[in-house]
Order: C-alpha cells, then structure tokens, then sequence
C-alpha cells in the first residue's frame, strides 16, 4: 500500500470496503485494504458478526482496577513510560495508554483535552480494548498479533473510534517471551506518524531493560529459582551451565553473526552472561566463569596467573584462580568442546569472542551502528573484578566518543535511551541540534535538556 495511512484517498478505499464487507466478494473487498488490517478486520466479522455495530468495553470495578494496578509488572515502570511517552506526548495533543496482556486499559494519560473525548468512546482506566472486545485497534491488535501497528481513522472496526488514529506495541516478559502488557499512542494522524513507532518502541526498549534489571537483581547464581514469575537462573547438577529460557525477546535483543564461524558470549546489558548453543538454546554463565573468559577474550594474547588473578580479585589470589579455572576448564569441555583454556599463559584457543570485543572491533573500523548493536550496555554491570571495570570504562567511554564525533540522529538516539546517557547533557543538546523541527522527539528532548540544565544549576 503505497497510500499515506492518513491520506484522504486511502480513507475513501477503507471506507468503500467497509460498506461492501456485507456483499457476496468478501475475500476481494478484504484485499483493498492493509493486510494486517483484514486480517483483524476477518476476526472481528466473526467475534462480533458483522462491521457497522456500536460496540462498547466491558468495564472492570474501580477497585478490581486498584488490584490489577497494584500487581502488574508495569506499576513499578510506569515513571519510564511517563518521561519518555507520556510527558512529550501531552505537548503534541496525544494520549498514552498502557494495557495488560488481557487487554485491559490500566493507565490512560497524556493531553487533558483528547482525554475527555477519548472518554465519550469509553477509552478509560479499566476498559477491555482487546479485539474480542472491540475489534480492530492498536492496542487490541498488538496484543493479539505480538507486533507493533498503527491503525488509521477508518481502520477501526468499531465506527465510534473512526475520528481517531492510534500506534502500539506490545510488551514481553523477559523472563520467558510472553506478552505481559502494551503501550498505545492515540490521538489524531500525529498518533501514526512515520516517527510515532520508533517512539512507542524507544519506551518498550526501555521498559524491557528495567525488568531484565529487576531479573537480575531478584537471580543468585548458585541458589534455588525464586517464586514465579522471574525465576532465577539455575547451575547443572554436573556444575556445568544450565539452559536459560528461550526467548524471541531475547533473540531480538542479541547481535546477528555467523554461528558457524563463532560463538558469540554476551556480556553486556542487564540480561545474565550466556551464548546460544548449536540448537539455539540461551545457556547462562555463572559470574567468575563469565569474567574471566571476558578478560581473556579482551586480552587476546593470555595473561599469566598473577596478572589474571589481579584482573579477577584484586590482589593474589593464585590458589583460588588455579581451582577457578580448573571448574571452567571442565565445563567448557562440557559445554563448548571448540574451546579450550591454555595455561602459561592462561588464554583461549578456539571460536569463543564476546560481544564486547566484537563491539571494540567494530568501533576501531568506524562502524558505529554496528557497535552500538553489538554492545547492548555496560560489560558485566553487576561485577566488581578489577579487569572488568576497566573493561566496562574502556567500552562506555570508546562508545560514547564514537556516538559524539560520528553518529547520525538514529545512533544518537538509540545511544540516549542507554542508562548511561540519561544525564549526559552534551550529547542531549547535540540531539536537539540534529532532530528535525517537526519531530515529536524534541519535546523529550527540550524536557531533558531542561531538567539536565536545572539540575546543574
């Protein structure tokens, strides 16, 4: 479809089709229009049995709402989605929603005004909007699909939602990949602008990283699961590494590269230490096994014992290197047979590198994309090892360089969403010099720069 979603002529099609959906050519009259819309459009003739109907949410009690507020996973986030979404989203007229997995409206905030004519269609706190409630709409068809949409004015199935348009993606667990949630941006054509999606995935990018933080903080490496639903990560019986769960959010998170020519260790961001086996299961890492193969992946070459010892505890400590690296040797053996730890020095033979090193390599050619890519945040931000936060200072501060000399506004922007540069007002002014007039990330933007220049002062 190359017509502009808020265009007049593509409203017409829509429409047109909607009027003809009773005819005898159903399947020809779906094919007008975009084909993750006929595809909600075709379960919602079905749920609701036929297009045209009012429709109307079914509504939970105000303290059923408290309940469900209280123990859902987005209570503790909703600040992020509030600095980052809602906050610019007032300035530009728009409403933020976020649901859960269900359906259920638990937050709608954003400008005063679109919110009092949002409530006349019953998009409020405690309203079911998914699709087996009210047909097609971002929120409703997110949740059923598990990929980002936008739905246009006359998309909607429900005709009292027609004057509106709206954008939402939907929310993982990062525990297991389910979907535990949405985040929804409604309002007029602005809601689905070419930039509307990048900002609703920037907020679930950053909601995702503040449970993967709370994963971490709840796992003990050598210690039961803890209670559902973030279990902690589990050692093998034989001492060797455990699987972790597979998940398609993980695997969005992590670097593409070449299985058959390396195995890559992932060692940055908030999610555990681990690599994907031959059958693409996560395997997690326990924290002495991860820095010092970290340390000897960034340290090509080798390190003899005392040099390695001073990396890994900060003074001698051979004996207790030497039964380490005993434990590590065999569970390589076990884990990853193409790898092996030498001795004198200690250093890798194999095809083991970390995404760290792979991150450094892409800095020193200049491909800074790429590093960004590679590097999903600080090494082994939980370690306290000598080496390792060198390591960490030597990245964060090679990063940061690259992203202030080199990157374009999409590096740069994906760059300030990192913990790292929530006060970093240089490179916030430099956004602010590069985004466009019109973009609706300068609100976020000038609120950032403003709070950073406050705070300083």
């Amino acid at each position: 479809m190359t017509l502009s979603l808020s265009g007049e002529a593509y409203q017409r099609i829509v429409e047109r089709a909607r009027g003809e959906l009773s005819g005898p050519d159903q399947r020809g009259v779906l094919g007008q229009i975009r084909a993750e819309v006929a595809e909600s459009w075709r379960r919602s003739l079905v749920v609701h049995g036929g297009a045209g109907k009012t429709l109307e949410p079914r509504m939970v009690t105000d303290s059923d709402l408290r309940d469900v507020r209280r123990g859902h996973p987005l209570a503790p986030v909703l600040p992020i989605i509030r600095r980052l979404l809602v906050d610019p989203a007032a300035e530009a007229g728009l409403i933020v929603a976020v649901g859960n997995q269900e359906g259920q409206l638990l937050w709608v905030e954003g400008d005063d005004q679109a919110r009092r004519r949002a409530d006349a269609m019953g998009f409020v706190p405690g309203a079911d909007w998914s699709e087996t409630a009210m047909g097609t709409s971002a929120p409703g068809t997110a949740l059923f699909s598990g990929r980002p949409v936008q739905v246009s004015r006359a998309e909607h199935f429900n005709p009292v939602v027609h004057p509106w348009s709206c954008s939402a993606v939907p929310l993982r667990d990062p525990a297991d990949g389910r979907i535990v949630g949405v985040i929804d941006l409604t309002g007029g054509d602005e809601a689905i602008s070419p930039l509307a999606l990048p900002l609703l995935k920037a907020a679930a990018a950053a909601v995702h990283s503040a449970w993967r933080e709370q994963l971490l903080r709840a796992s003990a490496w050598n210690s039961a699961p803890s209670p559902a639903p973030n279990p902690a990560p589990l050692r093998g019986a034989s001492g060797g590494w455990a699987a972790a769960p597979s998940s398609g959010a993980d695997s969005l998170d992590a670097p593409e590269y070449d299985a058959g020519r390396e195995t890559v260790l992932h060692v940055t961001g908030g999610l555990p230490p681990r690599w994907a086996d031959a059958d693409g299961a996560w395997r997690e890492i326990p924290g002495k096994h991860a820095e010092i193969l970290t340390l000897l992946t960034w340290h090509g070459p080798g390190l003899d014992g005392a040099r390695l010892a001073e990396l890994v505890y900060g003074y001698d400590a051979g004996t207790t290197l030497r039964a380490e690296v005993h434990r590590l040797r065999r569970a390589l053996e076990a884990g990853l047979p193409g790898v092996m730890l030498r001795a004198r020095p200690y250093r890798l033979e194999g095809t083991l590198v970390t995404d760290a090193v792979l991150a450094r390599e892409a800095l020193r050619r200049g491909e800074v994309t790429l590093a960004l890519g590679h590097a999903a945040g600080a090494v082994l931000p939980r370690s306290a090892a000598p080496g390792i936060i060198d390591i960490r200072h030597q990245l964060d501060v090679a990063l940061r360089e690259a992203v202030l000399q080199d990157a374009g506004i999409g590096d740069l922007w994906a760059y300030l969403g990192r913990p790292e540069a929530a006060g970093d007002l240089e490179l916030w002014m430099m956004s602010l010099k590069m985004l466009p007039a019109d973009s609706p990330r300068r609100s976020l933007a000038v609120s950032t720069v403003e709070r950073l220049q406050a705070e300083q002062t």
